[in-house]
């Protein structure tokens, strides 16, 4: 695809996105609720008085376990299938078209819809901006708009989303990610500050007047509660690396994975099996659950060679017979993989066969090799496919 056409295609989507917002958390496993759940009803329920509790806070409190909750929005998945269409040497400039809009005035709509989180009852498509330049390498000039924005009012959605996106998913950022995000937000805070006490002093009155006092307000307090945010993100870094057996770095990666998935095209079945696999992993209250865990990760590569192959250039003998031996041979001859990386495949396949199917339990410490091994190969294996693409 041309790169214009990528950009008319991704302002259409965004502008539909600031009519009807797609983008939210939703609440993925029923392990972070407390006391029984009998149905889904009841889960969806609970998982949204829990919501509605977080966002009552400022700053936000933060979910240790980011896997909780997972974004959603079909724009996003638009915008991400429209990225994998380009060259990788135009990402940067479709990318750097979707972040110019942040400076577009006013950036923002009113909505007939409750939609979460609005700023009176404002909505806007900085959030899916927001989301997908934070995911997809282009975090960095994210933080360098933000730092150098004229604030107007739809960047006030903006900092409600963002409270949100830290508060259930901060390891979607780096420690170090979280020292320039920090950087970017005090200059948000502080460019809020002069403009309120211009304000102050210029005597204004009226109903226009209020209304800039208000704006003004909120963006002190969001930036001042995401600035709060990003220092206790830092710190659960800084915990995760000092306290055995926690490991961040696997978490953000598989976030890595879902997103290739998605914007390599690959089925959502494929990414339901890798989140099954993680949520039996980390809800497991018996070596029969860890056994489970580890059948899903055996699925999970299969399913991931699979269509693999069937994304190559030119379909093979072999790749018409969908067999695990036949698709890393196809992948092997490809050049997807050399003969060492198909030794590998092979032998964790084998792993994960041996340990996962023919034992009646699986002990937690394999599975937990098994879980970070598996997700650890498909990012290597999925970047590789992506720069054949």
């Amino acid at each position: 695809m041309e790169l214009s056409d990528a950009i008319s295609k991704a302002d259409q989507i965004l502008d539909d996105e600031r009519a009807s917002p797609t983008v939210r958390y939703t609440f993925r496993w029923a392990q972070g609720i407390t006391g029984a759940v009998r149905s889904l009803v009841e889960v969806m329920m609970t998982a949204d008085r829990e919501l509605e509790g977080i966002r009552r806070q400022r700053p936000r409190k933060i979910e240790e376990n980011p896997t909780n909750w997972a974004l959603e929005s079909v724009n996003y998945n638009l915008l991400c299938a429209l990225l994998s269409q380009l060259r990788e040497d135009s990402h940067q400039a479709f990318l750097g078209h979707v972040l110019s809009r942040l400076s577009r005035s006013p950036g923002c709509a009113k909505s007939r819809f409750r939609i979460e989180p609005p700023w009176n009852s404002l909505v806007s498509e900085f959030p899916l901006i927001a989301e997908l330049c934070i995911r997809n390498g282009a975090k960095q000039n994210f933080f360098d708009v933000l730092d150098d924005v004229q604030l107007f009012l739809g960047h006030a959605v903006l900092l409600r989303h963002l409270e949100d996106m830290v508060a259930l998913n901060f390891t979607v950022l780096t420690d170090q990610d979280y020292e320039a995000f920090t950087k970017a937000i005090s200059a948000v805070g502080c460019a809020a500050r002069i403009a309120y006490k211009t304000l102050g002093v210029s005597g204004g009155r009226g109903a226009q007047a209020a209304e800039l006092r208000n704006f003004w307000t909120e963006i002190i307090a969001a930036s001042d509660g995401i600035r709060e945010e990003c220092r206790k993100a830092r710190y659960l870094y800084l915990k995760g690396a000092l306290l055995e057996g926690l490991n961040l770095e696997i978490n953000q990666d598989k976030t890595a994975v879902t997103s290739s998935l998605k914007a390599q095209g690959f089925s959502d079945a494929l990414i339901e099996c890798l989140n099954r696999a993680d949520e039996t992993y980390q809800t497991a209250a018996s070596g029969f659950d860890f056994k489970t865990c580890i059948g899903h990760l055996r699925s999970f590569m299969e399913q991931l060679h699979s269509e693999g192959v069937a994304k190559l250039p030119v379909a093979t003998p072999q790749s018409a017979n969908h067999r695990w031996g036949d698709n890393l041979a196809s992948l092997r001859n490809a050049g997807v993989l050399s003969k060492a990386e198909e030794g590998y495949a092979s032998g964790l396949y084998t792993v994960l066969s041996d340990q996962g199917v023919h034992p009646v339990i699986a002990e937690k410490e394999y599975a937990r090799l098994a879980r970070n091994v598996v997700i650890e190969y498909a990012l290597l294996f999925l970047r590789v496919l992506e720069k054949r693409a």
